[in-house]
């Protein structure tokens, strides 16, 4: 008995010791592979905020390599053409993004000249405000608001933060998207500590036009877009962190850091890993700490159930050994209490799993794993929908086939070896790589960027990929490639057209200067460079106009102000202003102007244009042939009054009977030959007084011709009822004398005063109102009707309406020219209207010829009234 008791006391130890050897070598392994496990889980997890902060980082810096493409290919480059280039990021709401901007580099010399631009350019309110004495400035010129209150001002010196213009100088430098050093924007310092967030910028140079390609052409500025952080990495590390604590943290240029973004929640975390992110010429670095409770295997559960479970086991197959067998059911029961935790802790792996897997199925990215074989361990949603097909293929040289890879333009098969999952499984890391996928299933093809990075975990190799559809993009840089093509062959089209307007401007010798909204003379063709200075300075409006010393014709000197261009863009139309330029050897030229203003397509004045032309021969000519008139004038009246006087006598005498006192008339002969030698004198003399009478109108017509023109003007207040009362009254006396023709009926109605020169008033009242007696159907009576009919402030209006013969189609205007007659069978030298037009413009005022709807003629005049503009104004 004691023997046997013994025996099962060795046995029962024996069971016991064997079984705990067992359980401490199995719990071992156990939490050696749980730990591995949780340490390639968070490493995955890890890489998968990685992948997905440098996905979004470069998804920003590759849309402003477009704005800043197409800036650099819009020749010029306006506020509205920046708007319309920047509306697409606006529309699609960047998360973090603050604004957009365009800065240009401008030294002190060049402030004028590029503040000048700009305002032609869009933006007409813009002013220049250099900080600090630097060798150049960076100015904000353009500017499109991505958040409400975050707009630089206009004209601000970015050099003055020195954050920004650092970033500034490195992609200047590097020709690449550079970042900034965090800091704090100047609409956000104000804020409370726990809204207020770091910020950064990042920023593309723009090259301009010029031959040549890449940073071999001129910088034309720089693209800038500002971002918040936080609310930049915020939104995507929430949607990926799953309760982790996440810190980006970047290194300033002092060598601190600083924390960009972060998210923590609440709880300790056990597991940290710190890896390093490329954004533009930095590298951030990235900090993750995770629960132990958040990964599978981390607690080391497994281990300890199954220490307790061999323990137990052991204890329970001893116990069982030592009494023989003793009660099965409650040794299940111990045995199933003793594994619930195993079973746990397997729920819990696959929780974690199940999360991992939402997450990959989540993100829009594409994400793909293979094994050091090639074989597809996992494709995401995301990337089955990119590759276009359901079934993987595990033979890597059948992938460009399997799959439809083709090179970015889609002509020629993508090289196996150069497959980014291939160069990641030789243990290269590659960034974005372009191709084309086109299948069955995606027939039309779309493009996608490659990211690949090796893998090793538990011993093995492979590799992990993000796919990124840039289908959309690649299209748009197409467009934009097609687009910045027409703009250069629109350029090269336009510059010809230039040059060739250039050389006709320099052909013609008239002076044609232009200039832009601010007075700034951009343009003058050869006659106008020879009047103006040489020394290369840049030329405004202001200071031309005392240089080319330009007077009007009584000599006083034109203000800047009153100057042509000047007045143009003021919006006015200047036509046939007489200027005189005195040079500097004192000769004298008399000009004749005008202007333009210059507007785009929305009706704003975008600069002038004026012309100028020397009429200094012309009007010498009409001063010497008005002399000649003049002198010719009184030259022949003398002559001609003794010619009359003669004539009248010798009428007198062969038409009375009596003859003269103290003489006898010649005695008729039998046949009455005398009385009609006598008669036939007479009507020859009647002819002589008559052509005499005709050559004395016309002198008297030239003189008031010249007289209209030349005359000093005397302005006082004229009674325009009296002064045509008195010109009727003597046109109804001249009427009366001749019994052959009927009385004229005339109506004067209520007429104004005017402020005019009353003899040459009284010469333009008796000139219409003779024309309109006079061009009258024989026989008829003339009716004419004087009225003043309602006028702009500060003139009065006056009409003269007849019911006579009337004007011939198309003769309106040539009736005002001088010596010009549209009717036939009518007496006159043809200068009556020609007089009355130089009368009425005279005082600034003009004359029309109309038809009359009840027959005849109407002639409409204004002059001005007595608190009107006055004559030469």
């Amino acid at each position: 008995m004691r023997s046997a008791m013994t025996l099962a006391v060795l046995a029962a130890l024996g069971v016991a010791v064997a079984g705990a050897g067992a359980t401490a070598v199995v719990a071992d392994a156990l939490r050696e592979s749980q730990l591995r496990l949780a340490d390639e889980t968070v490493q995955r997890r890890v890489s998968l905020i990685r992948e997905v902060i440098e996905t979004e980082t470069g998804r920003y810096a590759d849309a402003l390599r477009l704005v800043a493409a197409a800036a650099g290919a819009a020749d010029p480059l306006t506020g509205t053409a920046f708007a319309r280039m920047v509306e697409p990021l606006r529309q699609r709401r960047l998360p973090g993004a603050t604004s957009i901007t365009f800065l240009v580099p401008a030294t002190d010399a060049q402030l004028p000249a590029v503040q000048a631009r700009w305002r032609t350019r869009g933006q007409p309110a813009l002013r220049l405000r250099p900080e600090g004495h630097v060798d150049e400035h960076i100015f904000f010129v353009l500017a499109q608001e991505m958040a409400p209150g975050a707009v630089p001002v206009l004209g601000t010196d970015l050099t003055a933060s020195a954050a920004p213009a650092r970033a500034a100088a490195e992609a200047r430098r590097s020709g690449q998207v550079a970042v900034s050093d965090a800091f704090h924007l100047l609409g956000d310092r104000d804020l409370p500590d726990d809204r207020r967030q770091l910020s950064f910028v990042l920023t593309a140079p723009v090259y301009g036009s010029a031959a040549g390609g890449g940073r071999g052409r001129p910088l034309a500025g720089w693209v800038m877009l500002g971002l918040r952080g936080q609310d930049f990495l915020g939104a995507v590390l929430s949607r990926i962190a799953q309760g982790a604590d996440v810190h980006l943290r970047a290194r300033q240029s002092d060598a601190t850091s600083a924390t960009v973004a972060s998210l923590v929640t609440a709880g300790g975390k056990e597991l940290h890993r710190s890896v390093r992110i490329p954004v533009a010429q930095q590298s951030w670095q990235l900090d993750v700490s995770i629960a132990r409770t958040q990964v599978p295997g981390a607690r080391g559960l497994a281990g300890t159930a199954v220490m307790i479970v061999g323990g137990t086991l052991s204890l329970l197959l001893t116990i069982l050994v030592f009494t023989l067998g003793g009660g099965r059911a409650r040794a299940r029961a111990r045995i199933k209490a003793a594994t619930a935790d195993l079973r746990a802790a397997e729920t819990a792996a696959r929780g974690q799993a199940e999360l991992m897997s939402a997450i990959l199925d989540s993100i829009s990215d594409g994400v793909g794993v293979i094994d050091e074989h090639g074989t597809f361990l996992l494709h995401n949603p995301a990337a089955t929908t990119m590759l276009g097909t359901g079934a993987d293929t595990g033979e890597i040289a059948a992938w460009q086939r399997h799959y439809g890879l083709f090179t970015p333009d889609g002509t020629a098969p993508f090289p196996t070896e150069q497959l980014p999952l291939v160069r990641a499984l030789a243990g290269e890391h590659v960034e974005q790589v372009p191709m084309m996928i086109r299948n069955d299933a995606r027939p039309g093809g779309a493009v996608i960027s490659v990211s690949a990075r090796p893998l090793e975990a538990a011993g093995r190799a492979g590799a992990v990929a993000v796919f990124h559809d840039i289908t959309d993009r690649a299209r748009a840089e197409e467009e934009l490639a097609r687009t910045a093509a027409r703009l250069r062959a629109a350029h090269d089209e336009l510059t010809a057209q230039k040059a060739y307007l250039t050389q006709v401007l320099d052909a013609i010798n008239v002076t044609v200067i232009t200039c832009d909204a601010d007075g700034v003379i951009v343009h003058a063709n050869r006659v106008a460079r020879s009047a103006l200075p040489r020394d290369g300075r840049t030329l405004v409006i202001a200071d031309a106009t005392p240089l080319l010393a330009v007077a009007y014709p009584d000599g006083r000197p034109v203000p800047p102000e009153e100057n042509p261009l000047t007045r143009a863009l003021a919006g006015e139309d200047i036509d046939g202003m007489e200027l005189i330029m005195t040079l500097p050897g004192g000769d004298r030229h008399i000009l004749m102007a005008h202007a333009r203003p210059l507007r785009d397509a929305d009706g704003r004045i975008i600069g002038a244009v004026a012309s100028s032309f020397t009429i200094t021969a012309l009007r010498e000519r009409e001063a010497e042939l008005a002399a000649f008139a003049g002198i010719v004038a009184h030259d022949l009246k003398r002559p001609l009054a003794t010619v009359r006087g003669f004539a009248e006598l010798l009428h007198e005498e062969l038409t009375d009977p009596a003859g003269p006192a103290g003489s006898r008339a010649p005695a008729a002969g039998a046949d009455g030959s005398s009385g009609i030698v006598a008669g036939d004198h007479a009507r020859h003399l009647e002819r002589i007084l008559a052509a005499v009478t005709g050559m004395s109108r016309l002198i008297d017509d030239l003189l008031a011709y010249a007289t209209a023109r030349d005359a000093t003007l005397t302005l006082t207040s004229v009674d325009l009822k009296t002064l045509v009362q008195e010109a009727v009254a003597e046109h109804l006396a001249a009427a009366a004398a001749d019994p052959n023709l009927p009385p004229p009926r005339v109506y004067v109605g209520p007429l104004p005063v005017v402020c005019a020169d009353a003899p040459l008033t009284r010469q333009l009242i008796n000139n219409l109102i003779g024309n309109a007696i006079k061009y009258t159907p024989p026989g008829q009576a003339a009716h004419v009707d004087v009225t003043a009919v309602p006028a702009e402030p500060g003139w009065a209006r006056i009409e003269v309406a007849d019911r006579g013969i009337g004007i011939p189609p198309g003769e309106h205007a040539a009736i005002f020219t001088g010596f010009h007659r549209a009717a036939t069978g009518y007496t006159g030298t043809g200068l009556g209207l020609a007089i009355c037009k130089r009368v009425v413009e005279r005082h600034g005022g003009t004359i029309t010829a109309h038809d009359n709807p009840g027959g005849g003629a109407r002639f409409v005049f204004t002059l001005p009234a007595p608190d009107g503009p006055q004559p030469g104004e």
